[in-house]
């Protein structure tokens, strides 16, 4: 990627969040469309998803905190965002991932489910602003993403089909919610809070983590249906 000002980069994060669309560059430099190969149309210069994610991951090498970055970031920007971070860290991963549910099983949805070895780390995104009882809020979220956990691990064949290439076999599932509202790691009922800025320390260290986080073990057959 050419060496463009942090702050041009910024900007065009900001003026793409809302529709992945810039009408006008002309404070910017026409010059631009052309390095980042964006796609033109009537309604002006299109950055697609993995095109912001891109240049949000190269403003933060560059040594802009993750806060002021993730603030330009939509929710599914936020997603994608936890699962650049996993993937560069050798994580397989799928984003929205939903198992619908039936009169006899119940659905989920999990944000990002990454898969390491024999590790899955299933993920709940919470990309939210400062709010009133966020504690309480985070507690509730952790409790829950501790559930689907639970039923992801007993339910692997559908993520084998997902997940291309996984092997038959046992898998360990860990849960974990990353957000940009708490300043450490910080674990309830087993289950880490991680503040998105801390995600790639933390993935980098989670064996240090393994023995205090709640954890499920789960299997599938490669022949399985």
């Amino acid at each position: 990627m050419p060496l463009y000002d942090v702050r041009v980069m910024m900007e065009l994060l900001r003026r793409s969040k809302d529709t992945e669309v810039v009408e006008d560059l002309t404070d910017i430099g026409e010059g631009i469309v052309e390095d980042l190969q964006l796609r033109t149309s009537e309604s002006g210069v299109a950055i697609s998803r993995s095109q912001r994610i891109n240049l949000a991951m190269d403003i933060i090498r560059r040594g802009v905190q993750f806060a002021k970055v993730v603030e330009l970031l939509s929710w599914k920007d936020f997603e994608v965002f936890v699962a650049e971070v996993l993937t560069q860290n050798d994580y397989r991963c799928i984003e929205s991932y939903r198992k619908r549910g039936s009169s006899e099983t119940q659905g989920m949805e999990i944000d990002v489910v990454g898969v390491r070895g024999r590790q899955i780390l299933s993920v709940d995104a919470k990309m939210w602003g400062v709010r009133g009882g966020k504690t309480s809020a985070l507690r509730t979220a952790a409790e829950r993403q501790k559930e689907r956990c639970a039923r992801l691990a007993q339910e692997l064949n559908p993520l084998s089909k997902k997940i291309s290439g996984l092997k038959a076999g046992f898998y360990t599932v860990f849960p974990a919610v990353v957000t940009w509202l708490v300043e450490e790691v910080e674990l309830h009922e087993g289950v880490p809070v991680v503040p998105v800025f801390k995600l790639n320390s933390f993935l980098v260290n989670l064996h240090q983590y393994e023995d205090l986080i709640a954890s499920y073990s789960g299997s599938f057959s490669a022949t399985s249906p």
